[in-house]
């Protein structure tokens, strides 16, 4: 669409006719006192971030040609979701979101006489990123500093340490939590160096953040979005299920897993427990795998589609040679786009007449300024929904606890017995 950056349909969701008092509270307390708004809308209100990222993205491109991101969580999963999205193949960005042994071998073997790195940790302290840095510099040694740059909040930290050690240059981490740091330098960033243009992309998001403030349902998405997801939610609908249909589009659904997850699976103050399940398929695989469970299972999910319209015009044409035979004939002459496009259709169409609550989402990958309003849109619904359950979202306390257990293990240990010990 020309009008509007963002594509959205609604259907039959249940919608009470008022927004919940709680969330009127919330969003007219954001509008008397902005200062109190949450931490990823404060970043849109000047061009640090944007002009950090830029900055930082043309020194490297004047001395290489890929760019190597070592992180994890949202120190990662964001600026991922920016750079597949937004740029076509062959990408200049990679992403080393895991530690198994198998997957960072690759790290290793690198053309590095073109390669840059940057090391991301809010914390500077996560286990993952350090090892991640500290075995490439066993393997490049005195050359890893020279094109080494950091991103933490605290450079006191063993990640800053480590920079200061080397003397490579320190960003600040923005003051809001990972895995909302999209649109902070840490996601734009490795954009900026793949070619993204992330001006577009937080003029979308700025954009639509000042509509996702406005207290009447009628004009902001995320508003009415937030009632009609806690309403499905206290009707058993508990699972979220984000379809994606364009392969550019699937790490949305990777990115808003952890935000989804990490923002509302808490438990509030009178030790009620609260959450909705993310749940990635991607279209058109999963249709053989999970549409059976979403259209004769139990009726606990609730489901948004997330659809490149582009595709419908793009793919090679189906021959006529076989068009006699009943499966070919309706295939011959169409695009393979096309058939992507009418599975799109007839499984949404499915959906409905099963009467599941379902929305779509229609983003065209190469529009930066629809993702960043979709970006922000995401942010405030996972907000207002948490304002609804009472919970606080932008804190994970039970992570800490997986955090402790490692470190426990790792120090009771001796390098080499870590598996001979009694479970």
């Amino acid at each position: 669409m020309n009008h509007l950056p963002l594509d959205l349909r609604n259907h039959n969701f249940p919608i009470n006719d008022t927004p919940p008092d709680t969330l009127l509270h919330t969003l007219n307390n954001w509008h008397h006192h902005p200062e109190t708004q949450p931490a990823f809308l404060q970043l849109l209100k000047t061009n640090e971030q944007l002009d950090l990222a830029r900055t930082r993205a043309e020194q490297l491109q004047r001395k290489y040609n890929h760019l190597v991101v070592l992180g994890i969580g949202g120190s990662s999963l964001g600026g991922n979701m920016l750079v597949t999205t937004l740029t076509n193949p062959p990408r200049r960005v990679t992403f080393y979101e895991n530690i198994c042994p198998q997957q960072l071998e690759s790290l290793y073997h690198h053309d590095w006489n073109q390669t840059a790195v940057l090391a991301i940790s809010k914390s500077g302290s996560t286990p993952e990123t350090l090892a991640q840095l500290l075995t490439l510099h066993a393997h490049l040694g005195h050359t890893l500093p020279e094109r080494l740059t950091v991103i933490t909040e605290n450079p006191t930290s063993a990640l800053g340490t480590m920079a200061r050690h080397w003397n490579v240059p320190i960003i600040p981490h923005a003051p809001v939590g990972g895995r909302f740091s999209v649109l902070s330098v840490t996601g734009l960033l490795p954009a900026a160096f793949a070619g993204v243009d992330i001006q577009t992309l937080l003029k979308g998001a700025t954009d639509m953040a000042a509509r996702c403030l406005l207290p009447d349902p009628t004009a902001n998405p995320a508003l009415i979005q937030a009632m009609a997801q806690a309403t499905l939610t206290n009707q058993g609908r508990n699972m979220s299920i984000l379809f994606t249909y364009g392969s550019r589009l699937t790490t949305i659904a990777t990115w808003f897993r952890q935000l989804w997850a990490e923002s509302l699976g808490k438990t509030d103050n009178q030790g009620r427990k609260h959450g909705l399940t993310p749940v990635e398929a991607q279209g058109v695989v999963d249709q053989h795998s999970q549409l059976q469970l979403y259209l004769d299972g139990p009726e606990d999910k609730q489901f948004t589609l997330l659809f490149d319209p582009t595709l419908v015009q793009q793919g090679a044409i189906i021959p006529h040679e076989f068009a006699f035979l009943p499966a070919a004939s309706p295939l011959a002459g169409r695009s393979i786009g096309e058939l992507f496009t009418a599975e799109y259709l007839g499984t949404r169409d499915a959906l409905l007449n099963r009467q599941q609550p379902l929305r779509e989402f229609r983003l065209k990958a190469t529009d930066p300024g629809a993702l960043g309003a979709l970006i922000v849109q995401l942010e405030m619904e996972t907000t207002l929904v948490a304002a609804c359950f009472g919970i606080p979202p932008f804190d994970q306390p039970a992570v800490e606890e997986g955090k402790i257990n490692t470190r426990r293990r790792l120090e009771s240990t001796a390098p080499g017995t870590l598996m001979e010990e009694n479970a």
